[in-house]
């Protein structure tokens, strides 16, 4: 609910809004049972992915919930029905929280503006601020910004889109990362260097012990306690007394002798 919270307190909400959270809250119900992309899906605008499954869910709107419209797309209908339901539970709390009605909401609908979209996806960064990826100059890899950031590239089946050169967005928010052949990001979208800068100054200021409760602090100080005790063992094992060394030179030099002498 923080993504919606920031929607409505920064911009108001829309009809479409709700759509939006439903499919981020439950966007694996469609990409994980999704079999395929049809070329006549929307595309997302070249926004990435979130933007694309808001569209889809927006035409089976548009198509009255129609589950022969899901079938002839490749969409399954559990996984939509399960979206539908969840926007359901959403305008229900949004009306006890707002105590006014949103059927007036409904004028708008099937009218979604591309300034929609952009407070969309403002929202979600927002939201996501601990979700954020910066992409590297020379190339379309990314850093995670943050705590312990890591190299990532964006998963080949998304839809965000580059500019003319190839490069992909500057700054991309992040729903999962996952290990395959190398780490990749999945389900990406494009946001604004305006609504990065502020997050990046709270992160500068963000104190870990304190946001952990003290525990990642001690469990810091523990590990290294623990690596120097392995360390003085090991050199320990490896520390050998004059005596001892010269014991083992006699012996392996009579060795030698005892093999020569058989041959």
């Amino acid at each position: 609910m923080s993504v919606w919270s920031i929607y409505v307190s920064d911009v108001g909400y829309t009809y479409s809004s709700f759509h939006f959270l439903s499919v981020v809250i439950s966007r694996n119900a469609i990409e994980k049972k999704r079999k395929q992309t049809p070329s006549n899906l929307p595309d997302g605008c070249g926004w990435g992915d979130h933007i694309q499954l808001l569209q889809i869910y927006e035409l089976w709107d548009q198509n009255d919930y129609s589950t022969e419209w899901c079938n002839e797309n490749n969409l399954q209908v559990r996984g939509m029905m399960f979206v539908k339901n969840v926007r359901k539970q959403l305008t229900q709390i949004m009306q006890k929280i707002t105590k006014e009605s949103l059927v007036g909401q409904t004028s708008r609908r099937h009218k979604q503006s591309q300034q929609d979209y952009k407070n969309l996806r403002k929202a979600l960064c927002a939201g996501y601020a601990n979700q954020l990826a910066e992409r590297m100059i020379h190339h379309n890899g990314y850093r995670t910004i943050g705590f312990k950031p890591q190299l990532v590239q964006v998963h080949p089946s998304s839809v965000m889109k580059g500019d003319d050169d190839g490069m992909l967005p500057n700054y991309v928010v992040y729903h999962e990362l996952i290990s395959t052949t190398r780490p990749y990001m999945r389900n990406v979208c494009a946001v604004e260097m305006p609504w990065v800068i502020p997050v990046l100054e709270r992160l500068e200021k963000l104190n870990v012990k304190k946001l952990s409760g003290g525990i990642f602090h001690q469990n810091e100080e523990r590990i290294q306690e623990i690596n120097s005790n392995l360390e003085k063992k090991d050199a320990a094992a490896h520390e050998v007394s004059p005596e001892e060394l010269g014991s083992r030179i006699e012996a392996a030099r009579a060795r030698f002798l005892a093999r020569k002498a058989q041959k």
